[in-house]
């Protein structure tokens, strides 16, 4: 595990609440949950699942359901899983990666969850079918190079 210290503030937008930290992560798998021990009096100490948003310019934070809500302003230790995210391929996909001899370890994983996103994003039918095929010509492309 992964353990950084962090400072954040609540955002109130149109409804929405936000919870931003003072300077952006970088170099951590984004879109995960992960721990985060706000400090206060050792009696007051609040632990919160949330999950770790990192866009362009900033890093958010936001509780999981049913995780307490936290102060407007705050500090605490983010506490981040270590383990790369593992994506899995949709089945068509992987049927047609193996029926030309390609399996899923050859493919880089961000590669990987780019092709899952590009093929599921996509209904079965023709555009699916013409994804999939897209995805393995790149990916033959690509290790051919």
């Amino acid at each position: 595990m992964t353990r950084l210290t962090v400072r954040g503030r609540r955002h109130d937008h149109a409804g929405a609440r936000a919870y931003v930290l003072d300077r952006r992560i970088t170099g951590h798998d984004s879109f995960r949950p992960a721990d985060l021990l706000v400090e206060g009096s050792p009696s007051h100490r609040t632990l919160a699942r949330v999950r770790v948003l990192t866009l362009d310019d900033l890093t958010l934070v936001c509780p999981l359901p049913d995780q307490p809500a936290l102060t407007q302003e705050w500090e605490g230790v983010l506490v981040l899983p270590d383990t790369p995210r593992a994506t899995d391929l949709p089945a068509d996909l992987a049927a047609s990666l193996a029926a030309v001899g390609i399996t899923p370890d050859r493919i880089e994983e961000a590669q990987r969850r780019y092709l899952a996103g590009f093929v599921a994003e996509a209904r079965p039918g023709p555009t699916r079918d013409a994804r999939v095929a897209v995805a393995v010509s790149a990916v033959r492309r690509g290790l051919a190079d």
